[in-house]
């Protein structure tokens, strides 16, 4: 329980950095002609980075999402300078969690004229439940003690079962050691940029000969959810409406019930590359249609429990999740670990709250 506590205070947040000194732990990948995904190379764990991207059109850049920190985002920068000279115009941030969001303050210094844009649910919730769940993340009982608790494992060898960890297990609690250390190193004295733009269901920005969709295909990972669609060269940039290789659930703002419908959308808009907030560029929709499936059983399930009057701690034992756990974690501890704390649990208990809670 306390495990699960601790990693549900980071997702928060998240829901990973190099240290300093250290070779940047991300990837330029080119995607198309202007297009450069910056996908983070830390192993999937329990704390996450978010990718980032950039959009470099005729006369200035859109960047999408900005990362955990500060610091990554100027790591991220300094790259975005070696391909372009071109001013960034906007920056878009796919939904309101840190890794998301907190290099926001770097590029609103380096182009002060550059706009924000987001969900509405966005800017409403940076300054209130984002800033609490901020304040509890560098509270004694957040990140501190979930790096205590991960150290105590490394030094033990002892993974959060108790079992022997194997090296996969090893790799990835010394990085989320490191992602949270830099969290609190650099995020006490970093600055929330709100939003300059909202929108609630749609924008289109045309920036020279490119067309830049931004879309709200409904409530899922939260309740202010977009994704950004290029539609000349068929590439979707999700945020975490799609996360590779476990769809992290694991706040109480997501709405698994609604989720997969947004997957139905995402996928009928027949992308032939798609960005996920977290993970590799997916080539196909495959593994879209798998987290559709994956929400579309827990909706099913949850709702079916409920209507036999099943309160939570019933639900919990009456919805099995066992055939999805292992087509998305395989024989991987550290994914099975994911999969039960951040898919498990959260998602039950939100399928729950929606299918209970009043019109």
């Amino acid at each position: 329980m306390l495990l699960a506590r601790l990693c549900l205070v980071v997702l928060f947040l998240s829901s990973p950095l190099a240290v300093l000194g250290q070779t940047p732990k991300f990837e330029l990948v080119k995607v198309a002609e202007g297009v450069y995904a910056c996908i983070r190379t830390e192993p999937p764990g329990l704390t996450v980075n978010a990718n980032s991207v950039f959009i470099i059109n005729r006369d200035d850049v859109i960047v999408v999402d900005t990362t955990l920190t500060p610091g990554t985002a100027r790591e991220e920068l300094a790259a975005l300078r070696k391909l372009t000279g071109k001013p960034v115009r906007y920056v878009i941030n796919t939904h309101w969690h840190d890794d998301h969001i907190m290099g926001n303050e770097v590029y609103r210094t380096a182009f002060p004229g550059a706009d924000f844009i987001a969900h509405a649910q966005t800017r409403e919730y940076l300054p209130t439940t984002g800033l609490r769940n901020r304040q509890q993340a560098m509270a004694a009982d957040g990140y501190p003690g979930f790096i205590a608790a991960l150290k105590k494992s490394l030094e033990e060898n002892r993974n959060f079962s108790g079992a022997q960890m194997d090296e996969e297990e090893r790799r990835t609690y010394a990085s989320d050691i490191r992602i949270a250390e830099r969290y609190m190193r650099e995020n006490p004295t970093a600055q929330v940029v709100l939003p300059t733009i909202t929108l609630e269901d749609h924008l289109t920005l045309y920036r020279g000969d490119r067309v830049i969709e931004i879309l709200s295909l409904g409530r899922g990972h939260t309740s202010g959810d977009i994704v950004v669609r290029l539609p000349q060269e068929g590439i979707v940039i999700t945020g975490d409406l799609v996360i590779w290789p476990v769809p992290y659930v694991g706040t109480p703002q997501s709405h698994p019930g609604e989720w997969g419908l947004a997957l139905e959308k995402l996928i009928a808009l027949k992308p032939n590359v798609i960005i996920p907030g977290h993970g590799q560029v997916l080539r196909d929709d495959s593994y879209l249609k798998l987290m559709a499936r994956l929400f579309a059983s827990v909706k099913e399930q949850v709702s079916a429990a409920v209507a036999r009057g099943e309160k939570l701690e019933e639900v919990r034992r009456s919805v099995k999740l066992d055939e999805f756990q292992k087509q998305f974690a395989g024989d991987s501890h550290i994914r099975n670990d994911i999969f039960r704390i951040y898919v498990i649990g959260p998602a039950i208990a939100a399928a729950f709250n929606d299918a209970t809670s009043k019109p």
